[in-house]
């Protein structure tokens, strides 16, 4: 656990091949520092071991990421929220390069693809970076609210959000597991990027689609708020999911912001400046830190080369 300004993380992370598949190409990771926390989920995609390869490559890309940063001498809380963007880009978007190269080089690997979405977390902001359709969630610390962070990059989504689908007929549609955009689909890909403000005893869940075809956004919240710790969460969320089938693999990353209460006594909770959270304090930044639409990238477009998600 680290703290800064009397606020702690706690986190946890946990996976499982579910009740169908035989092997789990889901790969998850965390690292957690003093002052931060950096957590990655991939859902690879591809067929045999394909996938699993995949999302290892994308895991391995930002292995490699804090390594060098920590070779490099500056400690990576004390970059500028810029310098560690830039930083995360570059690692999603080697690990998108090497997914391709690997591919090309070891032709029954061909088609293989993961999606991606990495969180850099300190106790008062997270910063999201985002390809596919590996979601992260928003748990209200006030009560019951959640909000879904990021934009899945599917077909269905990108039906929904021309008003052709609803999001209940989205949920049931054929096609619902196609993606658009995934690392391993074209050289360049373009990443989303949001910042969203904490306070404590928020709740920011990650996980793979594989949660979210069984447990609905409500139950998230729901389980998230009444579970006592991170690891608890986790394990009931993931035993949800099975319990209705379990038919991917699913995997859910809990990272939960609190008072460290050794200090409570000597602070008074409203010096701590955090913040409600309301749409206006999610946002999505590209390039030069544009503020556009919190939830959907405003030109979503798609593109060629529909990406088949063979995970069901």
């Amino acid at each position: 656990m680290g703290a800064i300004d009397n606020v702690r993380l706690r986190c946890s992370a946990c996976t499982s091949v579910g009740r169908v598949r035989e092997n789990n190409e889901d790969n998850i990771q965390l690292w957690q520092q003093e002052h931060y926390v950096i957590a990655v989920v991939a859902d690879g995609m591809g067929g045999a071991a394909a996938g699993e390869q995949a999302s290892q490559i994308a895991v391995e890309a930002i292995e490699a990421m804090l390594a060098a940063q920590k070779a490099g001498g500056q400690p990576f809380e004390q970059r500028p929220d810029e310098q560690v963007i830039s930083i995360l880009l570059e690692a999603i978007r080697t690990a998108n390069s090497n997914i391709i190269r690997r591919a090309t080089d070891e032709p029954e690997l061909r088609g293989m693809g993961t999606t991606m979405t990495v969180a850099y977390v300190r106790p008062n902001r997270a910063l999201i970076a985002h390809v596919g359709d590996s979601r992260a969630y928003l748990v209200d610390s006030r009560g019951l609210k959640i909000q879904q962070v990021t934009a899945d990059h599917s077909f269905v989504e990108a039906l929904v959000a021309a008003g052709h689908l609803t999001h209940e007929q989205a949920e049931e549609h054929p096609m619902r597991n196609v993606l658009y955009r995934a690392l391993g689909q074209n050289e360049d890909v373009d990443i989303d990027l949001y910042e969203i403000r904490l306070r404590s005893g928020d709740r920011l869940v990650m996980c793979s689609d594989g949660l979210t075809h069984h447990v609905k956004a409500g139950e998230i919240a729901t389980i998230s708020s009444e579970a006592k710790t991170p690891d608890d969460t986790c394990q009931r969320l993931i035993d949800l999911a099975n319990a209705r089938g379990g038919e991917d693999n699913i995997s859910v990353i809990v990272i939960q912001t609190e008072l460290d209460l050794t200090a409570q006594a000597t602070l008074e909770i409203g010096s701590l400046n955090l913040v409600e959270l309301d749409v206006e304090d999610t946002i999505i930044l590209r390039g030069k830190l544009e503020r556009i639409d919190p939830l959907h990238d405003g030109d979503e477009t798609l593109r060629a080369g529909l990406l088949p998600d063979v995970r069901d």
